[in-house]
């Protein structure tokens, strides 16, 4: 019969002390516990490092002799769970709710780290491990009821955790009573320990039959606590590889091997005990002198001589601390089988430090036992190596998930590098916290990035949270994404010529900036580029403006059918009415030239050459539509509709911002370059790009080609110095003349460097996806654009399958786009078949080409 043992009388946490809210043990050891939130991994410069690195000495060096630091980071596996019960997953179309169920049971790493401080009864140096509370009792030293030796251990912990909230590099929480426990609202600290879970808290058995069972999860325990199995040389930062390129360094820190860098459940257990340097060299000396002795007897006391002094010159002369130290990683898995294949997998992690990895067989109770919550004390001295400080604290992890949530409001549908959904907001919530000053962003993506199709996923969530959006387009990227989102369609058609009415004011009654707005179209219309305006002819325009909409609105007050504010009837009142208002204000054509006026802008006037474009009677309604996309690739080329189009649309949003209120409005300009060289836009951009900010609004400018950036003055002073979020897709092709990109775009060496790893180091085992970074001020990280069948159907602007799509919408859904987007998700083709699995979901290799061969495990899907 199995002989078992109470927990409750084996546990060796006597208390929580109240007014300290410290942790106290059996052995009257007593711990300050801290919850860490350490960097987002992929996200750290190698300077950062060291800075970190610093931080962590100067934090170690306040405490006393004798004193321990324990590091404890849980790694748990776990899958993702979409909101379906969110309001806006609720209120949304279909796209976010497909793109959830794609992300369903997504699996990912839970990662929680905790910081402890312990201030032993006794020191760990005359224990072992085989005196463990686990095996027997011990009784508490008279010190430990001294009320000073309580009042220096807190003194001491508020300095430490002073200097690691001071760097600003980590954040630390320190544990209250009500967290360390279970409250019923959430796991306590030690239930989480004792069921391997960050969320159960049941209280578990363990099992010592076969090896450490936990909670029904065979584990395995390796160490690193002897100095022969270090490496001759260790460093807080390594080169990640499969980031790198041959012009880029990408680093990670020397801890994350056996942390984030581990995809699986285990435990990463650092431990340091402070040691007494002096008492420790006086020992060596001693020591030496012995060697020295027998040294003419044998060649390993000479070799042991000059190591001792390599070591007593280092403490002596560079001031080193001496420390020591202990590591541990704890693998667990249900299935024992996959636990034997972590195991495995953590055995190549260490080797590949350097290290020399330690299956724990006979004491891994013992150390899973001393490594509780504030019961370090009992690693004993069998399980501690000596070694410096900084060495020791190398080893550490600093890495975390990235800390974007799984879901948040005005948040975009991106991955982090290992695959887990996050919703980030690169538009309000860095303003709110001051990263930002604005939010104008620049998108870069060459050819066949991903741009495109990034972009769309970028607006698709900007309209689903309630952004206004108006978008210049040059290419047809957007026709689907504004069908499906009922937006409205503005090109350019031989049978259906684009328009326009900047005119139209619904009460007749404009505010100033719309008045504004509308004089400085007038005056592009009129004046060549370049073509300086004088003061004189400034002023006419803006009073032939206000007088016409004093006109209008007399004629709808005595019912004028010929009120309707539009180009026409602006040109007839400046050609029969302004006149003699001009020479009643003592106007002269030396200052101002009525008849060139009229003149030039004659062809926009009724059946004019141009009389379509500034007359519109159903586009008078663009203030108010959330989505406006304005397809100019027709007239991309052409002299006059490009110009004057372009110069219209920003007139229309400068007309919005002023006019809509509580939301985003956002301009995106997509490769419209031409328009950049023309001298008004210019100074519109300008002007959009330093003030929009104040109007809730954002300016969006994307680009192919990073020679569009490179000595364009227009755009380094209009838009990137102004534009503080930025999107880079894969710039790979200019790897070797990157530093032009670094130095157009003022880009920092951490920055080129984790932007230069887009797309390096891909899972293969993920549906197809591509990365973008993210920069916000220095801020930069990789995300990965990865979507639903659905999702990329709405999206794509592949030809192949906007053909499918299209076809598949004109024969089976009646011109249903939704619908047919949502069945060529499922497999369905025009008047075709398409393989699918059991599940019945399509058998499409992910770069377009036909699909495998049918096996025993698949079948066709029939079109009905």
């Amino acid at each position: 019969m199995k002989k078992s043992k109470s927990l409750a009388q084996l546990f060796p946490i006597l208390c929580i002390d109240e007014p300290t809210g410290c942790l106290v043990s059996k052995n009257a050891d007593i711990t300050a516990a801290f919850e860490l939130q350490a960097l987002e991994i992929f996200a750290v410069s190698d300077g950062e490092y060291d800075a970190l690195h610093d931080v962590l000495i100067r934090a170690a060096k306040v405490l006393p002799v004798g004193y321990m630091v324990h590091k404890q980071d849980l790694f748990i596996e776990d899958v993702y769970t979409p909101p379906f019960g969110n309001e806006f997953l609720r209120e949304t179309n279909y796209v976010a709710w497909e793109n959830e169920r794609h992300f369903s049971d997504r699996p990912y790493l839970r990662h929680r780290c905790y910081l402890y401080i312990t201030r032993p009864a006794t020191s760990p140096l005359k224990r072992t491990s085989g005196q463990s509370s686990l095996l027997k009792r011990h009784l508490v030293p008279k010190e430990m009821q001294d009320s000073r030796t309580w009042a220096e251990f807190v003194d001491v912990v508020n300095q430490f955790a002073a200097i690691y909230q001071d760097s600003g590099k980590m954040k630390l929480h320190r544990l209250t009573p009500t967290e360390l426990l279970d409250n019923g609202e959430h796991t306590g600290l030690f239930q989480r320990y004792f069921s391997l879970s960050l969320d159960d808290p049941t209280l578990h058995d363990i099992d010592l039959t076969n090896g450490l069972t936990i909670a029904g999860q065979r584990t395995h325990t390796y160490t690193l606590s002897e100095l022969s199995d270090f490496p001759n040389e260790v460093y807080n930062s390594a080169r990640l590889e499969q980031f790198s390129t041959d012009s880029s360094h990408f680093p990670i820190s020397t801890g994350s091997a056996l942390g984030m860098l581990l995809p699986f459940n285990h435990i990463y257990n650092q431990v340091l005990l402070i040691e007494d340097g002096h008492a420790l060299t006086n020992e060596l000396v001693k020591e030496v002198k012995r060697h020295t002795s027998f040294a003419a007897w044998s060649k390993e006391n000479e070799v042991s001589i000059r190591s001792k002094d390599a070591f007593m010159e280092e403490v002596k002369d560079r001031n080193r601390r001496v420390v020591r130290a202990h590591y541990n990683v704890v693998v667990f898995h249900q299935d024992p089988d996959v636990a034997d294949t972590y195991r495995s997998q953590t055995a190549a992690a260490i080797s590949k430090l350097g290290f020399k990895p330690k299956l724990a067989t006979y004491d891994a109770e013992t150390l899973y036992w001393s490594c509780i919550p504030g019961n370090i004390a009992e690693i004993g001295a069998d399980n501690l190596a000596t070694c410096f400080l900084e060495e020791a604290t190398a080893l550490w992890n600093t890495e975390t998930n990235y800390q974007d949530d799984f879901f948040c409001k005005n948040g975009l549908l991106l991955t982090d590098r290992f695959g887990r959904p996050c919703m980030v907001d690169p538009f309000f919530g860095p303003m709110e916290r001051g990263i930002i000053a604005n939010r104008n962003f620049m998108v870069i993506g060459p050819s066949g990035s991903g741009k495109s199709f990034s972009m769309n996923n970028l607006v698709y969530y900007l309209l689903a949270h309630g952004t206004h959006i108006s978008l210049v387009d040059v290419g047809g990227s957007y026709k689907r994404l504004c069908t499906l989102m009922g937006g409205r369609y503005i090109t350019y058609e031989a049978d259906n010529p684009i328009e326009f009415n900047p005119f139209y004011i619904k009460d007749l009654n404009p505010d100033e900036e719309t008045k504004d707005a509308l004089a400085n179209l007038l005056m592009a219309l009129w004046k060549k580029d370049g073509e300086p305006a004088t003061k004189a002819e400034e002023v006419t325009i803006a009073n032939i403006v206000h007088e016409y909409y004093g006109a209008m609105r007399h004629m709808h007050d005595t019912g004028d059918d010929d009120s309707f504010p539009c180009f026409d009837t602006f040109y007839a009142f400046t050609r029969d009415t302004y006149p003699a208002i001009f020479a009643r204000n003592m106007g002269s054509e030396r200052e101002f030239n009525l008849n060139n006026f009229l003149y030039i802008l004659r062809p926009f006037h009724a059946d004019n050459q141009y009389g379509y474009l500034l007359n519109s009677r159903k586009n008078i309604d663009l203030m108010e539509l959330p989505f406006v996309v304005y397809e100019l690739d027709n007239i991309k080329d052409h002299p006059v509709l490009f110009p004057v189009t372009t110069i219209m649309i920003m007139n229309t949003y400068v007309r919005k911002l002023f006019s809509v209120r509580g939301v985003l409005k956002m301009l995106i300009i997509e490769e419209a370059w031409k328009a950049l060289a023309k001298e008004n836009f210019a100074q519109f951009l300008r002007w959009c790009s330093k003030t929009v900010r104040k109007h809730l609004g954002s300016l969006g400018v994307v680009t192919q080609e990073v020679d569009d950036l490179v000595g364009n003055a227009i755009v380094k002073d209009a838009i990137i110095n102004n534009s503080p979020i930025k999107f880079l897709l894969d710039q790979s092709n200019y790897e070797k003349r990157f530093s032009e990109v670094m130095q157009t775009l003022s880009l920092s060496e951490k920055q080129a460097n984790i932007i230069l790893s887009i797309n390096k180091g891909k899972d293969p085992n993920r549906p197809p996806y591509n990365d973008l970074a993210l920069l916000l001020g220095d801020y930069c990280k990789v995300y990965g654009v990865e979507v639903s069948r659905v999702a990329y159907g709405t999206f794509t602007t592949e030809r192949s399958k906007v053909e499918e799509i299209d076809d598949l919408a004109k024969t089976k859904y009646g011109n249903d786009l939704e619908s047919a987007v949502k069945g060529w998700a499922r497999g369905e083709r025009a008047g075709g078949y398409l393989p699918v699995n059991a599940q019945g979901v399509p058998l499409l290799h992910p770069n377009g080409r036909p699909p495998r061969p049918l096996n025993g495990t698949e079948q066709y899907s029939r079109i009905p």
